[in-house]
């Protein structure tokens, strides 16, 4: 499978990042004022996630082209375009789906005002079969500090099971 070109300005994202990285020594945990400030934005983002409310779950999300997001092999690029496809996703708010954390979200910081989280996630909806669908994911963010706070700059889900 052929993936989509990697666009100049993600290339030079990740390479800033990983130089930025690199040149302040080895990763670190996250520092506990972006952990403190991230965790209760993400579990916001579960609780709209439960709900199917796209617009509440992409809040933290950057509203910008710039924004990229990876999935089943796809590279979705800029805020409107994901917000349309969660919305599709979700049948506009008309989803079953069901998630749970498998496990805590973990934190690094990748360099200052820059953290990636990684977490486990649990799917669960009901086909229209009438058979139950169950998967489990993980979901990758790269986090910003801007001036209006903490946004996600970069996403990644990578499923175990790809719903049906």
């Amino acid at each position: 499978m052929k993936l989509p070109a990697m666009r100049p300005s993600i290339f030079m994202l990740c390479a800033t990042s990983l130089l930025a990285a690199s040149a302040a020594g080895p990763l670190r945990a996250a520092t506990p004022t972006a952990e403190g400030s991230i965790r209760p934005i993400m579990a916001r983002m579960l609780q709209a996630a439960n709900a199917h409310d796209t617009s509440r779950f992409m809040a933290p999300f950057l509203h910008a082209p710039s924004l990229v997001f990876a999935i089943d092999g796809m590279v979705i690029t800029g805020w409107k375009p994901l917000y349309a496809q969660q919305l599709k996703w979700w049948n506009h708010g008309k989803s079953d789906s069901q998630y749970s954390q498998i496990a805590s979200p973990e934190f690094m910081r990748l360099a200052p005002g820059v953290e990636l989280t990684t977490w486990g996630v649990h799917s669960r909806r009901v086909l229209p079969n009438g058979k139950v669908s169950a998967s489990a994911l993980v979901v990758s963010y790269v986090w910003k500090r801007l001036p209006e706070g903490w946004r996600i700059v970069y996403g990644h889900e990578s499923w175990v099971n790809p719903p049906s």
